[in-house]
């Protein structure tokens, strides 16, 4: 049976099932003028090709047929016909273009493509989250974008499809829409997905899956996961039925007919209308259930429901963190959602340099760690502090009203301050300028703090600072005496602003924005040295530990995964021979030397052949020991790679560069032990008060 032949049955038996298993479509859908277009598709892992036949219709009132459609530039065409009669058009540089003249009750097009993109066989250190993949078929998985072009897609024309997948018998093919059914037949595998009325374009997966199924209401359910990976499933459902229920509390009704849980064959994270494409390796990963997963199904409304304006910034990454990635810490355990704003502020002070602070309005997609630090993390604490000001009730009903008035709408910025500003009765005006269009973060000073003891009460007075441009400011204060807490917010909205507190008991502290609410450039002695400073280098060095040589090549994923890659490594004894001032560095494995062994907290000891973390000791060949700190006399860091063996080290190396927040890690068995961030030395935000120094 040749593939035409084989696409034509598909075609038919999709529409039967289509019939069977999903019923009449919703009266809004019939009733709106479209494009109805019935897609079969074969997929050739072994020659990377896609080869397919759509039928096009027109359903509903005053719809035209559309001349234009848009295709992926290397596919070939093979036919366009219309009611058996061969077309003429023309296709060049991925716009296909047919006349519409003349009565037509159907269009059908045929064509093959080859997606052939290569996947890095080396991902470790390689930033750009598509690893440079936009559409690939190749034995090992399929993943075809949005963008790459794999079906004609009509412009500005809302569509429906129903699209059939034939992969050989161990290939299963994902898209979006409702799964009609799956079955297996001489052709291969079969799967049909009928969507409803689609305004955007439609990625595609296939691989070796086994199907799970579960529900919540009208809304399927699914996970398609390797037979290694199969396992997962029922924790994966479980997953997406707690924060599909959730958000659609938080957010409204949830947009699509499906939420799926797809596994690729390399390591992606992507937030699709419908369904969420994870990679082997990311899927086995314990907390990928409690933080990817949230912020992916976060995703159907904040960036696939609701599209974004890129011209004025991609908003939706930023939402889809504050709702998934801060907002469930801040629901389960206050003390981790204070920890992940300081982790965003320390970020964008580790990762942005000066000549990188872009807008929000200027930030499109993550293609470094210094753009998720905006366009992640500083975005995400606007939402904090946009909440902060609105309050909670505006800012939840502001979010509901952008979902539904937003639904299958490309909205930016100025669409949510317009949204929020309604509901809040707030004007926004200032708000949105300063921290969506300018670049940068304020700088906070305090200055000239007095205590005085008037005889009946204590006066605290002092003087708040910021540097230009001037922002308007809502800071908290806080006042801690032998008694109790006090607290206020005063407005700083020129360069200085003077503060008085009057208390009754004597002062034990003062502090600014002790819990991190405001987004700001912290300064560097709020900063401990962590795994982001390395990533941020820009002069590493790294040193071989004497007898240490044997770990070098063992630590090349580290190195990579920090962006060291083309750092100068030399040994040790050369490095004491001739230091090299100004350098950022990298030992690989004890110094032999006392002068390059560093002055350790009371938490962490650490010798040539074991280290103890908080009192607990480690010499086992399999464990190791990652830390990083500052030097005393500059702003260089300085970070020690001490592993058991070997193999430890090699198992590891390419861990470390994702715990970037923390400044020491404890490993065994590549397992991580320990996480955790040194105590930065005090800020020039708080005082401690001491009787000799009160008046």
């Amino acid at each position: 049976m040749c593939f035409n032949d084989i696409l034509i049955r598909m075609s038919r038996i999709a529409l039967s099932i289509v019939l069977i298993f999903c019923g009449a479509l919703p009266f809004e859908a019939m009733a709106t003028g479209h494009v109805e277009q019935q897609l079969s598709i074969l997929l050739e892992p072994a020659a990377h090709r896609l080869t397919a036949k759509t039928t096009i219709t027109l359903a509903g009132d005053g719809t035209e047929w559309p001349e234009l459609f848009l295709l992926a530039p290397q596919a070939r065409i093979e036919a366009v016909v219309a009611d058996d009669r061969p077309l003429a058009f023309d296709f060049d540089r991925g716009q296909l273009r047919i006349p519409a003249a003349g009565a037509r009750s159907a269009l059908v097009i045929s064509y093959t493509v080859v997606f052939d993109d290569p996947v890095p066989r080396q991902l470790v250190g390689i930033e750009d989250p598509s690893y440079g993949v936009r559409a690939t078929i190749m034995p090992e998985g399929t993943y075809l974008s949005a963008s790459s072009g794999w079906y004609p897609n009509v412009v500005d024309i809302p569509q429906q499809f129903t699209i059939t997948i034939t992969g050989p018998q161990d290939l299963t093919g994902v898209t979006s829409g409702r799964l009609a059914n799956i079955s297996r037949t001489e052709a291969g595998t079969v799967t049909t997905w009928q969507t409803v009325l689609q305004p955007s374009a439609m990625a595609l997966a296939a691989g070796r899956y086994q199907l799970r199924r579960d529900s919540l209401g009208e809304t399927q359910l699914l996970t398609f996961f390797s037979e290694s990976n199969a396992p997962l499933a029922a924790g994966y459902l479980e997953s997406v039925r707690e924060y599909l229920s959730l958000y659609q509390e938080l957010f409204g009704p949830y947009p699509y007919e499906k939420f799926a849980v797809v596994e690729n064959f390399y390591p992606t994270g992507y937030g699709l209308p419908g369904w969420t494409l994870l990679g082997s390796s990311v899927v086995r990963l314990p907390f990928i259930r409690t933080t990817s997963l949230p912020h992916e199904i976060a995703h159907a409304w904040w960036g696939n429901a609701i599209k974004v304006d890129y011209a004025s910034g991609n908003w939706a990454e930023g939402l889809a963190t504050y709702v998934a990635d801060y907002y469930l810490k801040e629901r389960d355990d206050p003390r981790e959602a204070l920890e992940y704003r300081r982790k965003i502020l320390r970020d964008y002070a580790a990762l942005v340099a000066e000549g990188d602070m872009l807008p929000l309005s200027a930030f499109r997609n993550r293609t470094s760690r210094s753009d998720q630090a905006v366009g992640y993390g500083k975005a995400a604490m606007v939402f904090h502090m946009l909440r902060d000001l609105i309050g909670d009730q505006a800012f939840w009903a502001g979010l509901q009203r952008v979902a539904r008035d937003g639904h299958g709408k490309k909205y930016g910025w100025a669409d949510l301050q317009r949204h929020f500003g309604v509901v809040s009765e707030v004007d926004l005006d200032v708000f949105f300028e300063q921290w969506v269009e300018q670049p940068g973060a304020p700088h906070l000073t305090l200055s000239g703090v007095d205590v005085i003891n008037t005889g009946s009460a204590w006066q605290i007075s002092g003087n708040l600072g910021q540097g230009e441009p001037a922002y308007e400011l809502a800071i908290p204060l806080q006042l801690v005496t032998h008694g109790q807490v006090h607290e206020k917010v005063i407005g700083l909205t020129a360069k200085q602003e003077g503060f008085v507190f009057t208390v009754t008991e004597q002062p034990v502290s003062f502090s600014v924005d002790r819990d991190s609410r405001l987004f700001r450039m912290l300064d560097p002695a709020e900063l401990p040295a962590t795994v982001n400073d390395l990533r941020a280098s820009k002069n590493p060095l790294v040193v071989v530990a004497s007898g240490s040589e044997a770990l070098i090549d063992a630590s090349r994923d580290l190195l990579r995964g920090l962006q060291w890659h083309q750092a100068t490594v030399v040994g040790e004894s050369a490095y004491l021979a001739s230091p090299s001032p100004g350098m950022d560095i990298l030992f690989i494995g004890w110094p032999q030397s006392e002068t390059f062994r560093p002055d350790l907290p009371p938490e962490v000891m650490a010798s040539e052949q074991k280290f103890a973390v908080d009192g607990k000791l480690n010499d086992d060949n399999r464990d190791v020991l990652f830390m990083v700190g500052k030097m005393d006399h500059d702003d260089q860091v300085v970070a020690y790679f001490l592993p058991g063996s070997v193999a430890a080290a090699r198992d590891t190396a390419r861990r470390i560069p994702h715990y970037g927040r923390y400044s020491y890690l404890a490993f065994r068995d590549g397992q991580n032990l320990v996480k955790a961030t040194w105590e930065p030395d005090n800020s020039p935000l708080q005082r401690l008060f001491y009787k000799d120094e009160m008046r």
